[in-house]
């Protein structure tokens, strides 16, 4: 029934740009609304700086959390429901606690060097909302509720 098919969350990943891309995602997770999810990435350029992004349709990108290091993780500009972990230099989790109808968007992981980010930043600033292209990799994720 379309009640039942509106219960579950889709969540269908998808890589983006070239195929020698050095970052990678989840594969397809299907999870009851309600449940928690996780979007895995990793990258195999051992860059300092990584980023999980979303963009809802119609909207611009909106940068959820980043991290410059191993253990580290700074909010971005969506600040409830979700967390990240960075336990290792090409790892970087999102997590999303309660899945909701809000959480539907493409949700975009990337990885770059932290020259143009971070060395001109003060302590207390975060980087701003830059465009992918300014990434060295990216992929996306795409989450249906």
């Amino acid at each position: 029934s379309s009640n039942k098919m509106l219960s579950h969350l889709f969540l269908v990943f998808c890589l983006t740009g070239p195929t020698d891309a050095k970052i990678t995602q989840t594969p397809n997770v299907v999870q009851k609304r309600g449940q928690s999810a996780q979007l895995t990435c990793r990258q195999t350029d051992n860059h300092n700086s990584m980023y999980w992004y979303q963009q809802q349709q119609g909207k611009g990108l909106q940068l959820i959390y980043y991290s410059v290091a191993v253990d580290n993780e700074e909010k971005g500009d969506i600040k409830e429901g979700f967390t990240v972990s960075r336990p290792k230099i090409d790892i970087f989790d999102l997590n999303i606690s309660s899945v909701q109808t809000e959480h539907s968007a493409v949700y975009f992981c990337a990885s770059s060097l932290d020259t143009v980010l971070q060395s001109h930043l003060l302590p207390l600033q975060k980087p701003p909302s830059f465009p992918l292209h300014s990434l060295r990799e990216s992929s996306s994720s795409h989450l249906h509720i």
